[in-house]
């Protein structure tokens, strides 16, 4: 699908990030759309206590900024390169120009969005284990990008993901059967981060 909006977008806005840079900021005026051409991003938002919360990641065919897009109202998290990637931005004149000229775009643009605020509802519901893992698989990696030399523990995970410390344990446990993640005492190295991402969707 990523593609296909590709070929028909005029004018195209791709952006190059590195890892640590900001893409938006809580609070900003949400004029713009992204989509994932390549990368890792993560968004996150500031607790009032000053700590930050996780709230999910994002690779290569998802969008983000949507939400706030629509709504016409401020950007509700902070958005953050994880690993050098490419976005394509659309701004609010392309969004109309769509609307009015391409069905066809739109209705593609349509699809992509509602399938991820789907997957976004099915997320905050929590309740299968399914969804946990994938929780979890996802604040790893967004930990282990963000701050790689830190030797993140089991409750700090679990904090970060909402979720448990037997949880974390057992899911750990999975990964590295798998040989997605590699443990030297506390310690946690991610073996590739496109394949433990991509375990997580399948495992949702």
């Amino acid at each position: 699908m990523l593609e296909e909006i590709l070929k028909q977008l005029p004018n195209k806005l791709i952006k190059e990030y590195s890892k640590g840079d900001p893409v938006y900021s809580e609070g900003e005026a949400a004029d713009l759309l992204y989509i994932v051409q390549e990368g890792i991003f993560g968004l996150y938002f500031n607790t009032p206590s000053g700590k930050e919360s996780f709230l999910r990641v994002f690779t290569k065919g998802d969008i983000f900024g949507h939400r706030s897009y629509f709504s016409n109202s401020p950007y509700h998290a902070n958005a953050v390169c994880l690993k050098k990637g490419k976005v394509l931005i659309i701004s609010r004149e392309q969004c109309d120009n769509i609307c009015l000229t391409s069905p066809a775009l739109l209705k593609q643009m349509t699809k992509l969005m509602a399938e991820e605020l789907g997957a976004a509802e099915t997320r905050l519901a929590g309740m299968a284990d399914k969804s946990v893992k994938r929780r979890i698989v996802e604040a790893l990696t967004y930990l282990k990008l963000k701050n790689p030399d830190h030797t993140w523990t089991r409750k700090e995970i679990a904090d970060f993901a909402m979720s448990t410390f037997e949880s974390v344990a057992r899911v750990l446990t999975e990964l590295e059967e798998q040989q997605l993640i590699h443990r030297d005492g506390r310690r946690i190295e991610i073996t590739d981060e496109a394949k433990l991402l991509q375990f997580a969707v399948e495992n949702y």
